[in-house]
């Protein structure tokens, strides 16, 4: 469903060019007409719970709004996705919200979801909202301050990032989560001096059951520049069917990011590739791969000579073409590169960081999990976005001012004393008392349409 933060993307170098895939671009203005349009329908919609702020990005899935909460006044991220939900959709949409909420509740560089809110037309997550803005342009704005010339930035504040981030990607590894689209669009920034990281949309991550399912994965997903040799190798015809350490694959994916933070470039970009005829994306970057190792890339040359060897042999490993071989999430943490001292100003910062995690592990120890219920909500309501009984109420138009209700709102938090909404029978009622007030057919959330029933069990 993708990520929001504060600041329009501005250029990322290849970060951000169409052929990435990303979810959403950033806004250019909120100001034209058609933002207008959109802005005006969203007010009417959360006015009764939110107050819209400002457009933060547009995709083909949905739109992103900055929102302020009526009541707290606190700002928080809101994406959207218009109703009635295509069938296709209802797995991914519930594996993403049910993973991100289950990981951010408990760690401090992943984002955070609050709630569903659902209205006649609109199904809304919301979520953190990070004032930082994205990595893509935390490192453009440093590849502008340095002219290219040298490192992005000192190794040491490279590492205080990607410490963060490997300490991120290791609690989605050990709660067997991958990701699988770890990149500097999808890594936000909070508002702290110097900023924590926060991983976002999980739209794209898999769990797995503990049986080693994770080395056994075949979806070709991602976004090209980061993907691992294992995946790029689907588009050469020579692969047959993919299978791939989905943990492994992150681990490829933070060594580009590592590589990008460091030097402001890809490690398997080229201008000899395009010459060749090549025009798949995914195919360019494994060409590039098999063609060279990543240090002998002519693009790399001139800042290469100001990594040390210890950041050097590091992406080696990372960027070992075997998977098996290549360097694992307690290898990275364990090797001279990760382990050197950074200067105070970071060190404090991830000391404060480890102690605001403690805190929340200590919270999530003694409070009451309730994940079950929440999912089985959360999964009831997909579910109903995504039936026929919402296409009729969601095709009719929303006259200006005229205020659209909430019909409900379901948190997305484990650990609290309650859980109101969180079972089928409250969920149903709830949903039957706006119905009747509002004039609409009762719909039951236990009740599946026909496309439902043919996506069930569908994953990827």
């Amino acid at each position: 469903m993708g990520c929001m933060s504060s600041k329009d993307q501005g250029p990322s170098q290849k970060a951000s060019s169409s052929n990435k895939g990303n979810k959403y671009k950033a806004a250019e203005s909120a100001a034209d007409g058609k933002s207008h349009q959109k802005n005006n329908d969203v007010t009417q919609n959360f006015s009764q719970v939110y107050k819209v702020e400002r457009l933060l990005g547009t995709g083909a899935e949905g739109n992103a709004w900055l929102v302020r909460d009526v009541n707290s006044d606190k700002l928080w991220a809101l994406k959207l996705l218009k109703l009635p939900l295509p069938a296709r959709f209802v797995q991914s949409v519930f594996r993403e919200i049910r993973l991100q909420s289950e990981l951010g509740e408990g760690h401090h560089n992943i984002i955070t979801p609050e709630e569903v809110v659902l209205t006649s037309h609109y199904l809304g997550l919301v979520m953190e909202y990070a004032p930082g803005g994205s990595m893509t342009q935390y490192i453009t704005d440093k590849f502008r301050d340095c002219g290219g010339v040298g490192l992005l930035m000192p190794e040491d504040e490279a590492r205080y990032f990607f410490k963060q981030m490997v300490n991120a990607v290791d609690y989605c590894h050990r709660h067997q989560v991958v990701h699988r689209d770890l990149k500097l669009d999808n890594t936000l920034l909070s508002g702290h001096n110097p900023p924590y990281i926060k991983l976002c949309d999980f739209g794209f991550a898999r769990n797995w059951d503990g049986t080693g399912e994770q080395s056994n994965m075949t979806t070709v997903i991602g976004t090209p520049d980061y993907m691992s040799p294992q995946l790029t190798a689907a588009k050469t015809g020579e692969a047959g069917k993919v299978f791939y350490d989905g943990t492994k694959a992150d681990v490829w994916a933070m060594g580009v990011l590592l590589c990008v933070i460091l030097i402001g470039k890809f490690p398997f970009e080229g201008d000899n590739v395009s010459s060749m005829g090549v025009t798949d994306p995914m195919k360019k970057v494994w060409v590039q791969q098999h063609r060279n190792k990543w240090d002998e890339n002519s693009m790399l040359q001139s800042q290469l000579k100001y990594l040390s060897p210890n950041a050097r042999d590091l992406l080696d490993k990372m960027f070992d073409l075997d998977e098996k071989n290549r360097i694992s999430i307690q290898g990275i943490m364990e090797h001279p590169w990760y382990q050197t001292p950074m200067r105070r100003h970071f060190e404090d910062a991830l000391g404060t960081l480890k102690q605001e995690q403690d805190e929340v592990e200590e919270k999530l120890a003694k409070g009451a999990y309730r994940s079950a219920e929440r999912d089985a909500a959360i999964d009831n309501l997909i579910k109903l976005s995504a039936s026929g009984d919402f296409k009729s109420k969601a095709a009719e138009p929303i006259h200006k001012g005229t205020i659209v209700p909430v019909w409900t709102r379901l948190s997305l938090r484990t650990v609290q004393p309650e859980y109101p909404l969180f079972n089928r029978d409250s969920l149903r009622a709830c949903l039957a008392v706006q119905q009747r007030a509002h004039g609409s057919t009762p719909m039951d959330p236990t009740v599946n349409t026909k496309e439902d029933a043919e996506q069930e069990g569908r994953d990827v």
